[in-house]
């Protein structure tokens, strides 16, 4: 006959072994959400300039996110971003790919950092793909966006001639956030 010690461990062990388990740390898709941004612009700079020879460059770029909608979170319309990451950079391209740092702020005032995002572009487009959503609304998700260059190709050209493209204007044709 078993002691009531014993009996009363198995039945514990029974409990747990048979109780559901899942990660502490993932996020359920459910509660991310998602949103989608189009419209936006953006002002891309570079240090030292892009020119002929190939070489690493910071890139710091903000902007306009343009108009948004969540069906999760109805409050956010609209937000700024800022992009960073150091690149290998070429005229008139490729430029990257290579990581960065994307921070959006919402104008509900809450925020999205994104790490590791996949940033690759040229003289006429760029895009950015991946990453995880460390911290803010959204966090758990993944994000991916895409837009055109809107300054003037000619005069990029020349820049890369006369010591380099040192910043461009591009739009933001559509940027995607969350459980995308």
């Amino acid at each position: 006959m078993r002691s009531p010690l014993i009996s009363a461990a198995v039945a514990v062990a029974a409990v747990i072994a048979l109780s559901p388990l899942s990660p502490a740390s993932a996020a359920d898709p459910a509660d991310i959400g998602d949103i989608s941004c189009h419209g936006g612009s953006l002002t891309v700079q570079f240090d030292p300039g892009i020119t002929f020879a190939k070489n690493t460059v910071r890139l710091s770029a903000n902007g306009e996110l343009g108009i948004c909608s969540s069906a999760a979170h109805p409050k956010i319309t609209g937000g700024t971003v800022r992009i960073e990451a150091s690149l290998t950079a070429v005229c008139p391209g490729p430029i990257g790919p290579g990581y960065a740092k994307v921070t959006i702020s919402w104008n509900d005032g809450s925020r999205t950092v994104i790490n590791q995002s996949t940033f690759r572009g040229d003289a006429q487009s760029f895009s950015m793909e991946g990453g995880s959503i460390s911290d803010g609304t959204f966090a758990g998700g993944t994000a991916r966006a895409h837009g055109r260059t809107t300054s003037n190709l000619v005069e990029l050209g020349a820049a890369c001639v006369l010591g380099g493209i040192t910043s461009y204007t591009a739009s933001i044709d559509g940027l995607d956030v969350g459980d995308i």
